[in-house]
């Protein structure tokens, strides 16, 4: 296949999921999907900034899964104390979830930078939409995310990189609530990972199970279950986290192997709020490729990476993004087979918008 192939395919998935999301979105409007009625963790939960799903913060970039946050879907009931309010009260909660099917549409777009003697420079382009769809009742909701995303390559030739990786999917994902302490959820993602130069062993399945324990509601959780990365240097993982919110301007989410620290720096009454945060990502991803010396493999690209950034958030899943971070830990593998590369440590910056 082509570049200008690869390309045309690339704008057509593109097309396809905005005329689906835009036809949803239609859809939505003539028949409300939520109200009053909808889940707790659908609700305002109080003023503690918790991001709904279709948001920025937890939108399928695939460098990492991880960079989907489960926990922070609250499973305990709204919360109508705010720790941080003064003499005057508190302003409304935000309302996070929207009266139709599609909860959001969201672009992110990335650049790593790299220009060592061994060097891989990568631009990335993520677009993915977020369905919501009853099973039953709204204390049973199903969250579809379709996503596309691509990467591009601008590595030396001595590594016999290919210059473009693509993955397409989607992320299905399933909370409930089993009592006022317990719950349970599960994340699913088929993906087709590949240059699509090579379709063997293109599919690939990210898998996430967890059992969550509210110790004291709203304030603070624990959780616990395994993952299956679909990936080929580390196929199963544990998964175990601890979400603490200790008031409304803090979330302490220490999630193996994704830790994030974020602190509210200004709310602008019931409208929007904006959040500073550090995180580390486990990065990479493996895919199904073509090179020059190897022909059909496995290649496999891993780093971790230290973020800083800013997230505006407004009503009804509307926010946007920017962050800057460290990369490091960074290596390549074909068919599980390290390859001899002296990649330095760098620096990566996205950016995004849920709309």
């Amino acid at each position: 296949m082509t570049m200008s192939t690869r390309r045309m395919l690339h704008c057509s998935v593109i097309a396809v999921l905005l005329t689906m999301v835009s036809s949803t979105g239609m859809a939505g409007e003539d028949q409300p999907l939520f109200s009053d009625n909808a889940p707790a963790w659908l609700q305002p939960a109080g003023n503690s900034g918790l991001v709904m799903m279709g948001s920025t913060e937890e939108t399928a970039d695939q460098t990492s899964e991880w960079d989907f946050r489960p926990l922070e879907l609250n499973l305990s009931p709204p919360s109508t104390a705010d720790n941080s309010c003064g003499s005057e009260g508190c302003p409304a909660p935000l309302q996070r979830f929207r009266n139709g099917m599609l909860q959001g549409v969201t672009v992110i777009g990335g650049y790593l930078h790299d220009d060592g003697p061994e060097s891989i420079a990568m631009s990335s382009m993520d677009l993915s939409a977020t369905l919501a769809f009853p099973l039953g009742s709204f204390d049973n909701l199903l969250m579809v995310t379709p996503f596309f995303r691509a990467d591009y390559l601008d590595a030396s030739a001595v590594l016999d990189l290919p210059s473009e990786l693509y993955e397409t999917g989607a992320r299905f994902f399933w909370k409930k609530k089993l009592n006022d302490r317990f719950g349970i959820l599960g994340v699913v993602t088929p993906a087709v990972r590949t240059d699509f130069n090579n379709s063997e062993d293109a599919l690939r399945i990210f898998g996430l199970g967890l059992l969550t324990w509210q110790i004291r509601p709203a304030t603070l959780m624990l959780s616990g279950g395994l993952v299956h990365t679909g990936r080929d240097d580390f196929p199963i993982l544990p998964a175990a986290g601890v979400l603490w919110t200790p008031d409304n301007n803090w979330k302490i989410d220490l999630q193996f192997p994704s830790p994030r620290i974020s602190h509210r720096l200004s709310r602008e009454g019931d409208c929007a709020e904006t959040w500073g945060y550090l995180s580390g990502v486990f990065g990479g991803n493996t895919w199904s490729v073509q090179t020059a010396s190897r022909g059909d493999t496995q290649l496999t690209l891993r780093d971790y990476r230290l973020m800083a950034g800013l997230e505006h958030v407004q009503t009804e899943n509307r926010s946007l993004f920017a962050e800057f971070g460290l990369v490091f830990g960074r290596s390549i593998e074909f068919d599980e087979v390290e390859l001899d590369a002296d990649l330095s440590s760098t620096w990566t910056i996205r950016g995004g918008i849920c709309f």
